[in-house]
């Protein structure tokens, strides 16, 4: 890539950060698009970071970022505008520029979404949905499940329980999620949560657990499955965890998270660049992307 004084600069924001492959996504898409910017990692460890970072975004006129643990809710006050979607969900993944505001939004939900839906598996009214963990993603997950029609799915689930470790955070998460939506969350312990895994149509890892480098955890005990039971995984790296490794030797659906990555940061590109692309284009783009992150990562 040629960088100029004129190259505008794009990026990701969290702790830790060194392990994401949005920079490959991104760079790939301002190459094929022609887009003279450059995207890169910033390691951001405070809310105190992250308010310098926002000023220097806004004084350097960056071309948008995304932003991801431990900062999707710490963000959204230091936006000038909080989309819909993200104010109720109480999480941001994305800042972009319009009409001279800086603006915070979220691409995870339909970037989950389009990632279910590639595989043929929706969430409807007859679904039981258990999230593990209780931070951004699953936040972002939870608040739009339960929305009614959660789109692009046709009805909430049947039930939905959010699975942790911190009670106190799981009540005050499944609180929040019943006081915005009207709709009753569930809540447990990894303790206490062997019934209600068992009985799980789709399982939604949004916890850290398995993450690189730590590949040898699990936050569930295979043990409590049903083989019929869909694993969603949100970490793509490694491609495929202990919890989807085990799952799948026991004869569960999985997915990684590398489909909800792409089709998240597509949305987040189209956001910065206003580029109009159609839904045949973007299905060729993230077979491209996937195509080009798995050579990467195998």
């Amino acid at each position: 890539m040629n960088i100029t004084g004129n190259t505008k600069i794009a990026g990701i924001v969290g702790n830790p950060i060194a392990h994401s492959l949005s920079p490959k996504i991104h760079n790939f898409l301002f190459t094929r698009y022609k887009i003279d910017a450059i995207y890169q990692p910033f390691l951001v460890e405070s809310e105190a970071d992250l308010e310098s970072f926002v000023k220097k975004f806004r004084d350097e006129k960056y071309l948008g970022c995304n932003i991801t643990i431990p900062h999707k809710s710490a963000i959204l006050p230091l936006a000038d505008e909080v989309i819909l979607d993200s104010h109720i969900i109480g999480a941001a993944n994305t800042l972009y520029w319009e009409n001279g505001e800086v603006c915070a939004t979220t691409t995870d939900f339909f970037g989950f979404s389009m990632a279910l839906i590639k595989d043929k598996f929706f969430i409807d009214k007859g679904k039981n949905v258990v999230i593990l963990g209780n931070g951004g993603t699953a936040r972002t997950i939870a608040m739009s499940l339960a929305t009614n029609p959660p789109l692009p799915f046709s009805s909430q689930p049947k039930s939905l329980t959010l699975v942790g470790r911190n009670p106190q955070k799981l009540k005050e998460l499944a609180d929040e999620v019943n006081h915005k939506t009207n709709y009753s969350v569930f809540y447990s312990t990894f303790e206490n949560a062997n019934g209600v895994i068992g009985e799980a149509d789709i399982i939604i890892n949004c916890t850290s657990v398995g993450l690189h480098p730590n590949i040898d955890e699990s936050p569930i005990d295979i043990c409590a499955l049903n083989s019929k039971t869909y694993i969603y995984d949100a970490i793509y790296n490694p491609l495929e965890t202990k919890l989807l490794r085990e799952a799948r030797l026991n004869g569960n659906r999985t997915q990684n998270g590398l489909r909800m990555l792409i089709w998240q940061a597509i949305a987040s590109f189209k956001c910065w660049t206003k580029i109009k692309i159609e839904e045949a284009e973007c299905d060729e783009l993230a077979a491209e992307l996937e195509d080009l992150l798995l050579r990467g990562l195998e």
